[in-house]
């Protein structure tokens, strides 16, 4: 009864009587007010209004496994302490590639190099992606790249917004970070069980924390406008797949043209930190192993991994 009722009110712009609803269905008015006050505790902003009936709130956001529309399999819960945690779970009884785990809320999301990932629930998209790869460990890295570019394309086509990507694992709008990526492996010595690459996307929050309110931002923000985010996770987890699959034929230089058009350290004077080793000078380049190449005053040096500040035009590094 729920979803018929979900159904109605969805391909309808305006309000729908009870009578009507009663009508359609086949059920009691009082039937149709027990959907929507089920509806209504499923998080669903439905308005009530005497002598109108019931209106789906256009803006209505609501993330559950019905809303996410996917050929992939996934697991969604309502709060997970991490969506790698689950993932990786989940690969280790090796379920099939391009698994996805989402959730409403992370009670210890993970960010990179053991920080915490804030999660805020019911706002934003925390996602993680399983995949095998038949490849070096050494190119492991390469699929954080392959992942931000995929998750910049779906932003762009999203929002309409100038995306660019921060080498090797933020996605930023007006140079503030709204995706982050985290991977994590598993592997033996001579081969990969696998890799799990968490995601999050700051989509609605509005509200961010004094120590990274000058450098966080969210698609509602910059675009002011409320997203749904069952219709964005639809988009990336297919783009991730895409453009994964095109990694998995022809490696990272198949898609480096692509990636180094949104890449925003080329050009720009940069901090790299890999394994304590420090690097600054001019981004020149993505290798064609997904390394970034510095100009520095003792020559070329390519970074395979870490974190790389960029330098703007007020002298700030982001």
């Amino acid at each position: 009864m729920k979803t018929k009722v979900l159904d109605i009110l969805k391909q309808n712009k305006t309000y729908v009587s009870g009578q009507e609803l009663a009508d359609r269905l086949g059920v009691s008015r009082t039937a149709v007010w027990k959907a929507v006050a089920a509806l209504k505790k499923q998080g669903y902003n439905i308005v009530s209004a005497g002598n109108r009936g019931y209106m789906l709130d256009p803006l209505d956001d609501v993330l559950n496994a019905r809303e996410i529309k996917t050929e992939l399999p996934f697991v969604f819960e309502e709060k997970m302490t991490s969506t790698n945690d689950v993932a990786k779970k989940l690969a280790l009884d090796k379920c099939a590639e391009f698994t996805f785990v989402t959730c409403n809320q992370q009670t210890a999301g993970k960010g990179r190099l053991g920080r915490t990932w804030i999660s805020p629930e019911n706002q934003n998209i925390y996602l993680s992606m399983v995949f095998y790869p038949d490849t070096d460990i050494e190119q492991v890295s390469q699929i954080t790249l392959v992942v931000g570019l995929a998750l910049a394309k779906t932003l762009m086509e999203t929002t309409g917004a100038q995306v660019g990507i921060k080498w090797p694992n933020d996605v930023l709008i007006n140079n503030k970070k709204v995706v982050g990526i985290l991977t994590e492996m598993q592997a033996e010595i001579d081969r990969i069980l696998f890799v799990v690459t968490g995601i999050g996307v700051n989509v609605n929050q509005t509200e961010f924390a004094p120590e990274i309110r000058d450098k966080a931002t969210s698609l509602r923000l910059e675009c002011d406008k409320v997203f749904k985010r069952s219709e964005i996770i639809s988009l990336m987890t297919k783009n991730i797949k895409k453009y994964y699959e095109i990694f998995a034929k022809g490696g990272f230089k198949a898609v480096r043209d692509e990636y180094k058009a949104l890449c925003l350290n080329l050009g720009k004077t940069v901090k790299a930190t890999c394994r304590g080793r420090e690097a600054e000078g001019l981004a020149v380049d993505i290798s064609a192993n997904g390394e970034l190449v510095i100009q520095t005053k003792d020559g070329l040096v390519n970074i395979s991994s870490g974190e790389a500040s960029v330098r703007t035009s007020d002298n700030k590094y982001i």
